[in-house]
Formats: C-alpha cells, sequence, structure tokens
C-alpha cells in the first residue's frame, strides 16, 4: 500500500471512530483540491495528524472539569471543617449552600462556544438552569454569591481571556469583593495559564488537558513530526500552509476592519497563518473550531473560495 491510500485509510478509520464523520472520503477531497497537485499529500499527511475531540470526550471533560476542580475541593474542605465528617447529609446539604451561592458564566456573547459548553455542562453535571447566567447578569446576581465559575474550551496564548475580563472581572470584584472567580478549561498551555493568571484577578486557573510545546506542529519537540515517511517534507507544508494561512487570515482581518493600513494586515496576517498568535495546533472540537488551530483546516468565510474540513463558526460583532 502506497503512502497515498495509507493516509486515506488512517483518515477513514479515524472519521469512523472518532471525528463523528465531519472526515469523510468526499469531503477530504474536496479539501485537498484547496492544494497543487504536488501538495496534497502533504496537506493530507498534515489532517491525518489531526485531534477531535467528539462530543462524547468533550461531555466527559466537562464532567472532569465540575467533580474534580469545583465539587471534590468543596467536599473536602466541607469534611475538614466538620472534623473529617463522612455524615452524607452534612456534606450534602453544605454543598447545596455553596452551589446555591455560585453562578456559572459563559465567556462572550451567547452564540460562542462557552455557552455551547455551558449547556452540555449544565446537562452532564445536572446543576439547576437558574445558576447559569452571562456576564450581563452579573450585577443582578444575589449579593450571597460568593462563587463566579468562567467555563472555556481552550487557551493558547492566554490574551483572549485577559483582554475579555478587563471589564468583567472589576465588575464582580466591586460588587462582590469577597467571592472567588475560576476559569475552567478543557485545553490550555502551561504558558497562557500563567499569562491569564498574572494579568487578570482570577484566584483559579486550571485545564483537565495541559497542552505542551510537543502540540505545536512546527516545535522542535513536535510530535506532528516524530518518524514522519520519507516522502513527507516538513518545509514543504510549513511553505504552503503558511502561505495560504496567511492569504485566509489576511481576508479575515480585512473583513473586521476594512480600513486597516496594508503595513498592520501584513504583519497580523503573518503572525496569525498558523494559527492565532503562531498557535501551530491541529485540534478541532465536537462544537467549534479554534483559531490558535492552522487557518487551511477551518477558514470559512465568504471572502475566499475554500473548502474547510474542520469548520469555524466565525464572529460577526
Amino acid at each position: 500500500m502506497n503512502l497515498k491510500d495509507k493516509l486515506h485509510s488512517k483518515i477513514k478509520c479515524l472519521n469512523e471512530t472518532l471525528w463523528e464523520g465531519k472526515g469523510s472520503y468526499r469531503k477530504v477531497i474536496s479539501w485537498l483540491d484547496n492544494f497543487n497537485d504536488d501538495e496534497k499529500i502533504h496537506a493530507l499527511y498534515l489532517l491525518s495528524q489531526c485531534i477531535y475531540f467528539n462530543e462524547f470526550q468533550i461531555k466527559q471533560l466537562l464532567i472532569s472539569i465540575y467533580r474534580d476542580f469545583f465539587k471534590y475541593p468543596h467536599i473536602m474542605a466541607i469534611r475538614k471543617s466538620h472534623g473529617n465528617t463522612f455524615d452524607e447529609v452534612i456534606i450534602k446539604r453544605e454543598y447545596d449552600k455553596i452551589l446555591n451561592n455560585t453562578r456559572f458564566v459563559s465567556v462572550g456573547n451567547p452564540s460562542e462556544s462557552s455557552a455551547r459548553l455551558m449547556y452540555d455542562f449544565r446537562n452532564e453535571n445536572k446543576v439547576l438552569k437558574s445558576l447559569f447566567i452571562n456576564d450581563n447578569d452579573i450585577l443582578s446576581c444575589p449579593k450571597e454569591v460568593e462563587n463566579f465559575v468562567f467555563l472555556d474550551d481552550i487557551c493558547g496564548s492566554g490574551n483572549q481571556m485577559v483582554s475579555y475580563t478587563s471589564a468583567v472581572i472589576p465588575k464582580i470584584r466591586a460588587s462582590f469583593p469577597k467571592a472567588k472567580i475560576y476559569y475552567f478549561l478543557l485545553l490550555g498551555t502551561k504558558d497562557g495559564k500563567e499569562f491569564i493568571r498574572k494579568n487578570t484577578n482570577i484566584d483559579i486557573v486550571d485545564s483537565v488537558l495541559e497542552l505542551d510545546n510537543s502540540f505545536k506542529a512546527f516545535h522542535v519537540d513536535s510530535r506532528v513530526f516524530k518518524n514522519i515517511p520519507s516522502e513527507i517534507d516538513i518545509n514543504k507544508i510549513n511553505t504552503f500552509t503558511g502561505r495560504d494561512g496567511k492569504r485566509l487570515m489576511s481576508s479575515i482581518f480585512q473583513r473586521l476592519d476594512p480600513a486597516i493600513d496594508p503595513s498592520s494586515l501584513d504583519y497580523i496576517s503573518e503572525r496569525d497563518k498558523f494559527g492565532y498568535k503562531d498557535g501551530q495546533y491541529l485540534i478541532a472540537f465536537n462544537h467549534n473550531t479554534p483559531d490558535n488551530t492552522f487557518p487551511v483546516l477551518w477558514y470559512n468565510e465568504d471572502t475566499i473560495t475554500w473548502n474547510s474540513i474542520f469548520k469555524r463558526a466565525h464572529k460577526i460583532y
């Protein structure tokens, strides 16, 4: 079996077991048509290295967030404050008090990924709907609220969360000075989480899975290009994904700011050609694809004709 057939076979297996039909043969061929003939085998290899989190996996991660980062730590504190009790009545009574004084807040506007995660989080963990709010509802919360929990799918550089919370966190601190603020993620980089800790007034930042440099495609420690077939040229992949990624990102930035000056456009398009802030990730979620993943995988705009494989829902404000 030649390399092309081996890669198609691997992707077929991934599509049938993990990718929920997002990588059908027809769709893969359509995506490959974005590239020149001599680039297609390399693009196919890159696609075979993608990590896709399906609905079941995401729900398990959401269960883990609630259980391991929120519920269990509070139950341990309750037990300790009651003489290391195992009395289920006491534990449930005290935990229910904590939960009723907690609000789970979606990051961004109601149409974004965090809101979808909140829906699954609520259902999987059987938490009352009344405890879920968006950031516009914070000032309307009862003064007894003592925990605000933000939930998101991925943190790369941490810049977006820092920018978003620059207005939200001071609002919480001013109105609820004793409240504890949490930011929980499905996936997060060590540097990104540390950046958020240093540049926001959030008490606890944590993720179920931590992304190290091996998840960055072109990093020296990359797992993407370990033991690669002899037919695959890393430099070629870097060249054409960068070329197309820059062009795709340029069209997005021009949509967001039609008056952007050429030098700024060139700079940020170059910076983000492998994903936001040079993310270099090959990661997709059932509900959306993060912008720090290669744009050639997710671009789904009207400006340039491009066949995506893992679509990203673009934001219109």
